[in-house]
């Protein structure tokens, strides 16, 4: 047998093989299906305000940290007009006609729901931290969600009421960070 025999020969062996395990493994019965988040428990949302057992300067000192982390700017001048309040400065989370609804949906409101074509939206935070006594504090998470839509004339921002899934986000974080965890 020639060489070109050898290697169609071999060819159709591997060729045989990779149609053989195909085969098979679409014929298998499939144990791992991809199930989208069925089945999975929906963690209960934390209290807010949540109160800490931690001096409010203690708090304010975690909560820099976290949203340091989390690439997320504070906004002094807003932060400086009342003690123990942190404002931060928008930031865009989703961009384009085609996914900024649903990613809006997901974490606020929107008003005129699916009538409208929403190209971005942005959030801001303000935590705000009363202390309750020397050793708790209590901490009072704010997001303002704005969409922004598309109009005749341009790109609107508009408020969205919020479902508190940015709330929750963060005090989730700023629990794991007083307890050491990442």
């Amino acid at each position: 047998m020639g060489n070109l025999g050898r290697r169609l020969l071999a060819g159709g062996l591997v060729g045989g093989l990779l149609w053989g395990t195909i085969g098979s493994i679409s014929s298998a019965p499939v144990a791992g299906q991809i199930s989208w988040g069925r089945g999975k428990e929906k963690k209960p949302m934390l209290p807010n305000p949540y109160t800490f057992n931690v001096p409010r300067d203690a708090l304010l000192e975690a909560i820099r940290q976290v949203l340091s982390d989390r690439e997320l700017v504070i906004d002094e001048k807003l932060s400086a007009e009342k003690p123990g309040r942190l404002v931060t400065q928008p930031v865009v989370f989703t961009r384009g006609a085609l996914t900024s609804g649903s990613n809006l949906e997901f974490i606020a409101r929107r008003p005129g729901g699916a009538r409208f074509t929403w190209v971005r939206g942005r959030y801001a935070l303000e935590l705000e931290a009363l202390p309750l006594d020397p050793q708790r504090t209590r901490l009072t998470v704010y997001a303002r969600i704005e969409g922004e839509r598309q109009t005749e004339t341009g790109g609107v921002w508009v408020d969205c009421p919020s479902r508190g899934v940015k709330e929750n986000e963060i005090l989730e974080a700023i629990l794991k960070h007083l307890n050491g965890e990442s």
